[in-house]
């Protein structure tokens, strides 16, 4: 079949040329890898979505190259441990944790040792003079202690020619591991705030969460984000997370928020239960 023959997969279409220069990436990161793993233990490799010029900048593009080159770095792994990548796509599904909220490679790394790896894998999407350029860099191997690591391969690039169809993907959204307020169930007895007449609670009481100690070292800043309902007592119930973060943050929220007591909405002059969205932000000093 001529070169320009494309070939399918895991939806994206690459002729056999980036096929084929895509596999030889993956064969330089394995021996890359190896090189620099110097304990005897088998090295667990993680390989992150490949982000559009930096970290948490997420897309389609993005999550099918990363896919690909998970599964042909697989066929070069003698010696490696490549997880599924679904571990990952699990983690953000269960934390409804954002792409976005991988903002460094240092959180990429502490994500990747939650899930078991020793390192990750991240790739940088960048568009240069008609192509689309391709850069994987290795993160993890070295003491952890030192907060950075002992050794960091060199970063290995291949270049595309930039299609509209890869250039339109590069822009397209990656997947959504959030939720939307209206997505949660109406409860009896319960309205929204800010609606028909109902006004919106006011926090009395409301003592920010702390940081827990795998997002400090993790220098992780971000968002946690939920539905609550306010009784006509002031109590917050009903904890719904919109969306959440990494590093236990999320469950860090969920704690100080039920905790939270609030002057309840009114209706009329009375009190009255209400659903809101309310949300924590954690900034480093």
């Amino acid at each position: 079949m001529a070169e320009s023959g494309r070939s399918q997969s895991a939806d994206l279409a690459l002729t056999h040329q980036e096929a084929a220069d895509l596999d030889s990436l993956a064969s330089h990161t394995a021996h890359k890898i190896r090189e620099a793993n110097r304990d005897e233990e088998e090295a667990k490799v993680l390989v992150i979505d490949f982000f559009r010029s930096s970290p948490g900048n997420p897309s389609q593009l993005g999550e099918l190259l990363a896919d690909r080159f998970a599964t042909s770095l697989t066929g070069y792994a003698a010696g490696l441990k490549i997880l599924d990548r679904k571990i990952l796509k699990d983690f953000l599904t269960d934390e409804w944790t954002t792409l976005e909220d991988l903002q460094s490679n240092q959180v990429c790394l502490g994500i990747g040792r939650q899930m078991g790896a020793t390192a990750v894998v991240l790739g940088t999407l960048q568009e240069e003079n008609g192509f689309l350029s391709i850069s994987v860099h290795v993160e993890g191997f070295g003491p952890i202690a030192n907060d950075r690591d002992g050794f960091s391969p060199p970063d290995e690039r291949i270049r595309f020619p930039n299609t509209e169809e890869m250039h339109a993907m590069l822009f397209q959204p990656g997947p959504k591991y959030t939720r939307s307020p209206d997505e949660i169930p109406a409860e009896p007895g319960v309205v929204r705030a800010g609606l028909q007449g109902v006004t919106s609670p006011v926090c009395i009481y409301c003592p920010q969460p702390d940081y827990s100690d795998a997002a400090r070292v993790a220098k992780f800043q971000g968002t946690v984000r939920l539905s609550i309902v306010v009784t006509a007592e002031g109590q917050a119930t009903s904890v719904f997370v919109t969306k959440g973060a990494p590093f236990g943050l999320t469950e860090q929220a969920i704690k100080a928020t039920r905790g939270w007591r609030f002057q309840p909405a009114e209706k009329d002059g009375n009190p009255v239960t209400t659903r809101v969205e309310v949300e924590t932000t954690w900034h480093l000093n």
